[in-house]
């Protein structure tokens, strides 16, 4: 059983790869940090993601979500050695690059914007004709037209980067409490003081939210309402089908698609995107429409073997842009959540803004853009 009331000197509230790589930072600067997880460690978002880190492939302009993927995708090869040295686990990160194709007179307009404006700032996108394209990935659509290259927007095995940061961070003291639930944020004269769970007490003096698409259920105390924020789930359904020969080596974009190659010799394709709840079940439909799309890139992928097939739930904001800092009205209250589809991509980032947060008091990386008071009926704590 647990304790009535264990003291920490933070309480965080989920154990995805975000909740888990801030308490690794913080157990590494010699604090007592405790992991608050509903379900079991990883099994949410984090469990059910592709592992692309691809800001070039999948950015419209240079915004400061933008700068803020760049900056934490450019942190992965460090954080990956480390990990790998405080774990023993390789994440499986892969550098050959990512292609975006084009397929149609749409697909071009859309490809040349992103190759104007990418090309114009200095980032690292090359044009490739359909041949040059094929002598890369041979099995593409032969009306395959053209393509991007980005070179540095690569990946990594986002379940293996699960169980590597549960174990450095394990292996750095922090303790976890998983199959429970977190009730309300505990707090006195508007400062957090730990967290309620229906098995007692956890007293920290810092709470990090970090609970992915439940986020918004947690109330404080004197508090009738949730937070006025909401992160609502939105549901991605994937699957994965043996590799085919000869293998495909690159992440493989397309406006409806993606193809994501993994060294266990199998290909993950995705993926849909529903607000249906918290419905994690895999449709017909889904997977009909994940198959198709991806036949229109990779022909053959129709008479593939299918290996698995999986939804998960991303942690959508109002404004698909994550949530990142302190609680503006309540002190030692810290937001890390609201990461849609970037979880993945921005752990290394988050990891670093956060612990700064919490151990300086302020952040090298510029969260400005992403503070929970930019939701204009932000309430306070009673």
């Amino acid at each position: 059983m647990l304790k009535s009331a264990e003291q920490f000197d933070a309480a965080i509230i989920g154990g995805g790869v975000i909740g888990c790589s801030i308490a690794w930072r913080l157990a590494q600067a010699g604090m007592r940090v405790a992991v608050i997880e509903r379900g079991d460690i990883g099994r949410e978002a984090s469990h059910a993601a592709g592992g692309m880190l691809a800001p070039l492939a999948e950015a419209d302009a240079a915004n400061d979500f933008f700068h803020l993927a760049v900056a934490s995708r450019a942190m992965y090869a460090d954080f990956a050695r480390e990990l790998k040295e405080a774990s023993g686990i390789d994440i499986e990160y892969r550098t050959e690059g990512t292609l975006y194709l084009s397929l149609t007179e749409e697909d071009d307009e859309e490809l040349d914007h992103r190759w104007q404006w990418q090309h114009a700032a200095g980032l690292n996108v090359k044009r490739l004709n359909a041949g040059g394209v094929r002598k890369l990935e041979p099995l593409l659509n032969e009306r395959l037209r053209w393509a991007l290259k980005f070179p540095d927007d690569h990946q990594v095995n986002n379940r293996q980067l699960t169980v590597a940061l549960h174990s450095a961070a394990q292996k750095a003291g922090v303790k976890f409490r998983t199959q429970l639930a977190a009730d309300r944020i505990i707090t006195e004269n508007r400062r957090a003081m730990g967290v309620r769970t229906v098995r007692g007490e956890i007293r920290s003096k810092i709470v990090i939210i970090a609970a992915g698409s439940w986020s918004s259920w947690l109330k404080e105390d004197g508090e009738n309402s949730r937070p006025a924020f909401q992160t609502e789930p939105v549901r991605g359904q994937m699957l994965s089908v043996e590799m085919p020969q000869p293998p495909i080596s690159h992440v493989i974009y397309s406006r409806r698609s993606y193809l994501i190659p993994r060294l266990g010799g199998f290909l993950i394709a995705g993926s849909t995107s529903e607000r249906v709840g918290d419905d994690k079940r895999v449709t017909a439909g889904g997977v009909a429409s994940i198959i198709e799309r991806a036949s229109e890139v990779l022909p053959c992928f129709r008479e593939a073997a299918i290996q698995e097939t999986w939804a998960g739930l991303r942690p959508g904001s109002p404004d698909d842009l994550p949530i990142l800092g302190a609680d503006p009205h309540t002190s030692g209250l810290i937001y890390a959540t609201g990461h849609y589809r970037n979880g993945i991509l921005l752990t290394p980032v988050t990891a670093k803004a956060i612990s700064e947060l919490v151990l300086k008091g302020e952040s090298s990386v510029n969260l400005s853009a992403f503070g929970v008071e930019r939701f204009a009926h932000h309430q306070c704590a009673g």
